[in-house]
């Protein structure tokens, strides 16, 4: 029995997840999303999970999956199989437009793009997949205002939106071992970037470029810039990026692979700043996470980031960062107490809570 805001009950809900994994293997936002979906609506309703992760796109494209006897089927991306409804109502998560964009070969993502996503072979698979899956579910939800804004305007363009569906944003929660960081009050000195470098939008030289500028200020001769990543082959791409950089090298560019949260928590409050010159995010869970550990951050002006996650970071055109960035070393702030407050307020509490209500409001319809 779940009990939600309406104060509406309902008895032995069935819930069918669909989704690459549930156990936060992949590491990646989608992950996390499943993971913590799972995790929490298992509290309050009967939860299966069905796991597509491992299999080629191909194959998926052909894997029938039926919802038959379940209430909810909720797919954790447009993209994740054909679903079959049967019977039950459909609940779709839509993280980010570049499901969309980042297998053709004019807008590629990838430090080195595969052969079928040069020729745009995965982009038409997965738009297939997506519309398909759109037209069956009953309820959209995004990360963010931004990304359902971009979600409704790609629905209109391809002439497929429908009023009748139910959209929501539901803001995604951070990890709950950030919510207890305390707030550093020392010395701060080095920077620092977490997340992946492999895909062109993260901006790798962008960044590389602020801290080689940042890097010629006095104050931050002796700087270095931390970069927390799970890219596969993160120091052959890094290496190749750093030779463009008279200022920079390994022993001021610190390169932490696969570095688990505990220990990026015990040196994320410490950090000057996070510069996050990323060029977009569905979400960008660094950012909020950087906050809560007190730590600041930086985002490019023209950046397309969510006006939810981006609301207390600094905001700068490129030329701008290193000026900006050197001139906070030298007053060592922390992150402000209302910037540390409002990150903290992400939770995963929040997002399941607001998924139940969704699941409620389509099953009384």
């Amino acid at each position: 029995m779940i009990i939600l805001s309406q104060q509406r009950k309902v008895d032995n809900m069935k819930v069918l997840l669909v989704g690459h994994d549930f156990d936060f293997s992949a590491g990646d936002g989608v992950s996390r999303y499943s993971y913590e979906i799972y995790k929490g609506i298992s509290k309050y309703v009967s939860a299966k999970t069905i796991t597509v992760g491992k299999l080629p796109r191909p194959v998926r494209a052909m894997l029938p999956i039926t919802a038959k006897g379940y209430d909810i089927v909720h797919a954790m991306y447009p993209d994740v199989a054909r679903i079959a409804k049967g019977g039950a109502k459909m609940v779709t998560m839509w993280h980010d437009l570049r499901m969309l964009s980042k297998y053709s070969a004019d807008t590629q993502a990838r430090y080195k793009p595969k052969l079928s996503e040069r020729y745009g072979i995965a982009n038409r698979i997965i738009k297939s997949w997506v519309d398909e899956n759109y037209l069956n579910t009953d309820a959209l939800v995004t990360n963010s205002t931004k990304t359902l804004e971009e979600a409704v305007a790609y629905l209109k363009k391809e002439g497929i939106y429908s009023r009748r569906k139910i959209y929501r944003a539901i803001p995604l929660g951070i990890d709950e071992k950030f919510l207890h960081v305390n707030k550093w009050n020392g010395a701060r000195r080095d920077f620092a970037f977490i997340g992946s470098i492999h895909l062109k939008h993260k901006n790798l030289f962008g960044l590389l470029s602020a801290f080689d500028g940042i890097s010629g200020y006095p104050q931050a001769r002796a700087a270095r810039l931390h970069i927390f990543t799970q890219s596969a082959g993160a120091r052959t791409i890094l290496s190749s990026r750093l030779k463009a950089f008279p200022r920079l090298s390994h022993r001021n560019v610190i390169l932490h692979v696969n570095m688990p949260d505990d220990a990026i928590i015990k040196m994320l409050p410490k950090f000057v700043a996070c510069l996050h010159l990323s060029k977009e995010e569905g979400f960008g869970f660094p950012i909020l996470e950087s906050m809560a550990a007190g730590t600041r951050v930086i985002l490019l002006k023209k950046a397309s980031i969510p006006r939810e996650v981006s609301k207390y970071a600094i905001k700068a055109n490129e030329n701008e960062i290193p000026e900006i960035a050197a001139g906070m070393i030298d007053d060592g702030k922390p992150a402000s107490s209302k910037a540390i407050q409002y990150a903290k307020s992400f939770t995963w509490g929040n997002t399941v809570k607001k998924t139940l209500e969704v699941y409620n409001k389509i099953l009384e319809q």
